[in-house]
């Protein structure tokens, strides 16, 4: 059921939940992961707090503000996600402060995980042939970026590489995420219609 505030923008005390994409970024041996938003400022996501909007055009308006594209941006289905670039982790997100809505989704000045899960973002991005997440993945540590592949995936990238990357367990890396943000799995994915 979509949702639709009764203004282009409103202030909530209640969240919305939607749905997001993040990078994620951590050690080398995996003992310590962030999620990170996938464009912006790059800043990691707190554990444990809120994450607050910030805009780099306007410093002194409100967050988010109508006429900008500055605020956590989330949208109502993880359909609309499969354009995004190189996304590692899927998952809800509650948004809540001021709250701009507008043709894909929301902007918000305050959002904090939910439920998230890995996802190897080739098998994300086809996601007409196979369901993301249905795969078993592993991490590849790659210039200070975790990238969640599928086993024939991981080959693939194999195959254009000169030097095999460091493997990580991806179910330590889940669980050290859903440890450090305090969340739960996101484990089903129904597909929106």
């Amino acid at each position: 059921m979509p949702i639709r505030l009764e203004t282009p923008v409103a202030t909530l005390a209640e969240p919305i939940h939607a749905w997001r994409t993040w990078t994620l970024v951590g050690s080398r041996d995996g003992s310590r992961v962030r999620l990170a938003p996938i464009a912006g400022d790059g800043m990691p996501w707190p554990p444990g707090r809120p994450a607050e909007a910030k805009c780099t055009r306007h410093r002194s308006h409100v967050r988010p503000e109508l006429a900008c594209t500055c605020g956590l941006h989330a949208v109502e289905s993880p359909d609309e996600l499969r354009r995004t670039r190189d996304p590692a982790v899927l998952g809800t997100v509650a948004l809540w402060g001021r709250i701009v809505e507008h043709e894909h989704g929301f902007r918000a000045a305050l959002a904090y995980p939910q439920r998230l899960r890995l996802l190897c973002y080739l098998c994300f991005t086809l996601w007409g042939r196979n369901g993301p997440g249905d795969c078993e993945v592993v991490v590849r540590h790659r210039g200070g970026r975790m990238v969640p592949l599928c086993g024939p995936h991981l080959e693939l990238s194999r195959r254009y590489r000169y030097r095999v990357p460091r493997i990580l367990s991806a179910r330590a890396i889940e669980s050290e995420l859903l440890a450090t943000y305090a969340v739960d799995p996101l484990r089903e994915l129904a597909r929106a219609n």
